[in-house]
């Protein structure tokens, strides 16, 4: 608990430091953040702090105290997220057991299509009866998943190696085939919507 709350603080403080950051010097932003990720990463683990727990810390500190640098930070990461990530899921493909994906695929379709109905449910309950296309169409939207979900999958595995190993699997699992039916289904929900037109999605004649 002790660790958790440090991350958590750890992250206010490294908030507080891309502020002044970008206040002050506001140059390479997206070389500044990536250094900024593994100095978070490399300093976590050898204090035994979560870098994940930083990481959250600090972006959800940003988004609440200043809007505009939090949409900043938001753009930036995407200039400079592409060779990130590919690293990120290179080293997530690498460690994935296949003789386990074949165990445990059976439980992660079960469990992607519990979740779907879960949200298809919830949305044509909850969703505003302003706008019909909300209960009809929302839910399409919500099925995509990935980002944090890798980081929590990984720090299971890491802290339970008994059987963390195959929930990991089992997480990466269920994302791959959220990430596959996903955007299919938010783009069918914006046409349907009537949001965008066929050509605009890139599926004109």
């Amino acid at each position: 608990i002790r660790d958790r709350f440090g991350s958590v603080a750890v992250g206010c403080l490294l908030a507080v430091a891309m502020l002044l950051y970008m206040r002050g010097v506001n140059r390479e932003l997206p070389l500044f953040l990536v250094g900024l990720s593994f100095a978070a990463a490399e300093g976590g683990a050898r204090l035994h702090l979560s870098p994940l727990l930083v990481s959250l810390a600090a972006g959800a500190l940003i988004a609440n105290l200043d809007e505009r640098e939090g949409r900043r930070i938001h753009h930036a990461i995407q200039q400079a997220g592409l060779p990130v990530f590919a690293l990120f899921f290179a080293a997530a493909g690498a460690g994935l057991k296949l003789d386990a994906l074949v165990t445990v695929g059976p439980a992660a379709l079960l469990l992607v299509a519990l979740r779907g109905l879960a949200i298809w449910g919830a949305c044509r309950r909850f969703a505003p009866a302003g706008d019909p296309r909300l209960k009809r169409y929302l839910w399409m939207g919500l099925i995509s998943q990935a980002g944090v979900t890798f980081g929590l999958a990984a720090l299971v595995s890491r802290t339970f190696p008994t059987f963390g190993p195959q929930v990991e699997v089992l997480i990466i699992a269920m994302i791959t085939a959220h990430e596959l039916v996903g955007p299919v289904l938010t783009r069918r929900a914006l046409l349907g919507s009537g949001e965008i037109r066929a050509e605009e999605a890139g599926g004109g004649a």
